[in-house]
């Protein structure tokens, strides 16, 4: 069956192009006015043309926010009875963002040139590999509605196991950074003011403000130097952070920082045990489930404890055995996942053993904060304070001076 290439008029008036499988130019025409849309141009391609493929960059991913939004949106359609070629026509002419109308275009093709769903979000760059074998397990059950339901929730729990270490740090990061920058603006601006005017004085100041005086003259003098030389640093650590040996080492030494490392390897941890269960759920064969987590793993170091899990499970150790091996799972975890061998409930126990460490995350992350988030406003208090009294009894020194 021929392969014919097209440009066709949306009912809103947008043109769209693309290739599609048929008898012979008639059906091509019918098939796009069922879809809603006006034929402009039916032709075989010429020997040589290029393939129309996707508009957008090739390798560039869509966010998190709009991948979530782009499936489930076509899984409210295809649950309400839509064919899919028209569901994915619809979001390609609807008003939402550009990426996800793009790769519904795309999608939608793949799907006119007689591919599959699942095949079609395999040979797309802009997609996760989970998305396309998740999917696939759906068209073989004969259920793709359930199966996009699914990845609606772990595209939705990725997500929010990313955000959740940084709203758990980002208060105390907020006052940190506060105090930071208060501090730098007393020694640099404020204090030289009152070295002018004790200088002129010609009064020796009091001790607290000798100190401070000496740290303004420090920093006035370091700083500059300093911040180059932290800009350097941070330019090279990114640098060698491409290199995935760094990664790996750089990852390893950030779980054992105190109270920080312990709340990243149990949200690592979650992340692996709530995308695993959710693929074995899916009817993804075991091997592949676990090399795919291995791929959608931010850190080296869970990608390096799943490949050893992965040759475990070549080896034909079970999944318990495969995965203590990997380090990266605490106990409990793993006395879920021996349960669920011998039962043979491996996917529901994965994904109570992520439950349950999400629930540890979230007691630990609220614990870490409660002690954090008054101690760091007591430091800035201490020092802000410290500055100030500094400064007010050389104030008042100076007063009963000219007094």
């Amino acid at each position: 069956m021929p392969l014919f290439q097209y440009r066709a008029l949306r009912a809103s008036g947008g043109e769209i192009a693309g290739e599609l499988m048929a008898g012979d130019e008639r059906e091509v025409a019918a098939r796009l006015q069922a879809l809603g849309s006006f034929p402009i141009e039916i032709s075989l391609p010429t020997a040589g043309a290029p393939r129309l493929r996707q508009a957008a960059p090739a390798g560039r991913r869509l966010p998190p926010r709009e991948l979530i939004l782009f499936t489930r949106q076509l899984s409210a359609l295809i649950g309400s009875g839509v064919v899919l070629d028209r569901a994915l026509t619809l979001i390609a002419g609807g008003q939402g963002r550009a990426g996800s109308r793009a790769l519904a275009g795309n999608l939608l093709a793949a799907i006119m040139r007689g591919e599959s769903l699942s095949e079609a979000c395999a040979a797309e760059p802009r997609l996760p590999r989970h998305y396309a074998m998740i999917i696939a397990a759906g068209e073989a059950r004969g259920d793709t509605g359930a199966a996009l339901d699914r990845l609606g929730e772990v595209l939705e729990r990725s997500r929010a196991t990313s955000r959740a270490l940084l709203d758990a740090l980002i208060y105390p990061a907020t006052v940190l950074f506060a105090a930071v920058v208060s501090v730098a603006f007393l020694l640099g601006f404020v204090l030289p003011r009152f070295e002018i005017l004790l200088s002129s004085l010609q009064r020796e100041p009091p001790l607290p403000m000798r100190v401070l005086l000496t740290l303004s003259q420090a920093f006035q003098v370091a700083a500059m130097p300093a911040g180059l030389m932290l800009a350097a640093a941070l330019l090279l650590l990114l640098l060698r952070y491409r290199d995935p040996r760094f990664r790996l080492s750089t990852h390893r030494v950030l779980l054992r920082v105190p109270a920080v490392g312990s709340l990243i390897g149990k949200l690592e941890a979650e992340r692996v045990l709530h995308l695993l269960g959710q693929l074995v759920a899916s009817g993804v064969e075991l091997r592949s489930a676990i090399a795919v987590t291995r791929e959608a793993m931010p850190s080296e170091a869970s990608r390096a404890g799943l490949a050893i899990s992965e040759r475990g499970i070549e080896r034909g150790d079970g999944i318990a055995a495969a995965l203590a091996a990997s380090t990266i799972l605490p106990e409990m975890a793993l006395e879920l996942a021996r349960i669920g061998d011998e039962t043979g409930d491996v996917a529901p126990m994965l994904l109570k053993g992520g439950e349950l460490l999400r629930r540890e995350f979230e007691a630990a992350s609220r614990e870490l904060i409660g002690i954090i988030t008054p101690l760091s406003i007591v430091i800035l208090g201490l020092l802000i304070g410290g500055v100030a009294a500094a400064i007010l009894s050389t104030i008042m020194d100076v007063y009963n001076f000219a007094s």
